[in-house]
């Protein structure tokens, strides 16, 4: 059933994807720097499909469209959305009956569908990427069932944009799946493109595309990586390379067989692997990023005031988590301050993940006392934070397992074991560590942390008690307390009126 929106406070805003394979709606939950979609769906309908050779829409493709749009306009009614939407991207702008088709999408919307052209195409796709990876630096390659879409990045700014006929729909209707001839397809056309090595250097490939985050799926599975999240997903050029090579030359019959493999992906995704896999070699990208984010939240984010663009949109979505299922307001924000003192030296990047770690720090209250540390781990790790690595998001997931008392013996943290380095591990538990003892000193009442400071110096720990607040201080908080005392390597010692 999909979201009954109408009775909240947010003002919820959709888009709809008429792409060469796939039409898609997305509807986030309001216009914000970190999106948050409240219902996706898919249906690939391939209204590009053979379009390059006929010059015309593909007939069952349009008629599995048409079936499925008036759906997708009766949800956004539905959910009362006045803020709809509807992009077109290659087929529909070369094909002769392209007009007719999206004249009868409008009809079905009552509103305009805006027919992108291929640069336009190409900066929505990278305000997607910079949207989710505010510091991306490099190319953003959006591959559609119909075109290849390139935009140069660098500081936040785009710069140069091509747009190649080089989607897998467009190379099956044109040379079918031979390996040689489409590589010479791919290879001529991306020579065209002088400026790309210049632009990948220094920098990495953002990957945007269905059919390429099918491949990242498959290449999760194939090398046991433990995190099956597809955004900021990285690996050399030199791997993903040798790994398009070997996904190139398999047969649809043979990928249908693999279950990570969606068998509606199963023709296109030899052709996608050795596009990608001639990107990478006439860029000489040394680092493939994926990117979960597109068009469609490059559509929203587009529309955003530079104030809305320069927020740090994990720290915005923490908030809205905290926000929502925090027991106390303020709650994050005062653990951030109020364990500042034990982190003094730390760089801006582990200040901005403490500060995530402290207003996700109290999500997991409402789950079963036995199961939360494990419930908050594997909750944060999929959550769709923006802007952090795999390895940022295990750190705040394990920092906030251990403020829940989580063992790190449990078979529970492989991610964490195969993600982090010690010194990693050492601040999530140190982190970890000061959040429950927090927690224990309060009960989870901000207000309560306003009569007591931390003071970390060579050889001790102190916690001074102000106000007349050392009833607070009992067994427990004194067990806790020496527990925290020893992640630093110090000793514990109270100050206050009567400790």
């Amino acid at each position: 059933m999909a979201p009954n929106l109408s009775s909240q406070t947010f003002r919820p805003a959709a888009v709809v994807d008429i792409g060469s394979n796939s039409i898609r709606l997305v509807v986030f939950r309001d216009r914000a720097r970190a999106p948050v979609a409240v219902f996706n769906e898919r249906v690939i309908c391939g209204i590009g499909r053979d379009m390059a050779r006929t010059g015309h829409l593909h007939k069952e493709g349009v008629a599995q469209a048409l079936a499925n749009l008036p759906r997708f306009a009766a949800i956004a009614r539905s959910m009362d959305i006045d803020d709809t939407a509807l992009l077109a991207t290659a087929a529909t702008r070369e094909a002769s009956d392209g007009p007719e088709f999206l004249k009868k999408i409008e009809d079905i919307f009552d509103r305009p569908v805006i027919q992108l052209d291929g640069d336009e195409e190409a900066r929505l796709a990278a305000a997607g990427v910079l949207c989710g990876l505010p510091d991306a630096r490099g190319v953003v390659a959006d591959l559609g069932g119909g075109s290849l879409e390139l935009a140069s990045l660098a500081k936040g700014k785009l710069g140069k944009f091509a747009t190649l006929p080089l989607g897998p729909l467009r190379l099956l209707a044109t040379v079918g799946d031979d390996r040689r001839k489409v590589g010479q397809s791919v290879q001529e056309s991306l020579d065209a493109v002088s400026w790309l090595p210049d632009a990948v250097s220094d920098g990495a490939i953002y990957i945007v595309g269905g059919a390429w985050r099918a491949l990242a799926r498959l290449h999760m599975v194939q090398t046991g990586y433990p995190l099956r999240v597809i955004h900021n997903y990285q690996i050399t050029g030199r791997e993903a390379a040798e790994f398009c090579e070997v996904v190139a030359g398999l047969g649809a019959s043979t990928l249908a067989r693999i279950d990570v493999v969606p068998k509606a992906r199963a023709n296109t995704l030899p052709v996608a692997a050795a596009v990608l896999q001639h990107l990478i070699k006439e860029s000489g990208a040394e680092r493939i990023v994926f990117s979960a984010l597109g068009i469609r939240e490059g559509q929203v984010f587009d529309a955003l005031d530079a104030q809305a663009k320069a927020e740090d949109p994990l720290i915005v979505a923490c908030v809205d988590v905290a926000d929502r299922e925090s027991r106390f307001p303020g709650v994050g924000t005062a653990l951030f301050e109020w364990v500042a003192p034990l982190f003094a030296d730390e760089t801006p990047a582990e200040k901005r993940l403490r500060q995530a770690a402290c207003l996700l720090g109290d999500i997991g209250w409402h789950e079963h006392p036995d199961y939360r540390a494990e419930q908050v781990y594997f909750r944060i790790l999929r959550l769709p934070l923006l802007a952090l690595s795999h390895e940022e998001k295990t750190k705040i997931a394990l920092a906030v397992y251990r403020r829940y008392g989580g063992s790190m013996n449990d078979q529970a943290l492989r991610t964490a074991e195969a993600l982090l380095s010690e010194d990693d591990m050492v601040w999530s538990r140190r982190l970890g560590a000061a959040l429950r003892m927090a927690e224990t000193l309060t009960a989870g009442n901000a207000r309560l942390l306003e009569g007591s400071v931390l003071k970390l110096s060579d050889d001790v720990l102190t916690l001074k008690m102000k106000n007349g607040n050392a009833a607070l201080v009992g067994d427990v908080v004194r067990t806790r307390f020496g527990a925290l005392a020893r992640q630093f390597g110090r000793e514990p010692k109270f100050e206050g009126k009567g400790l």
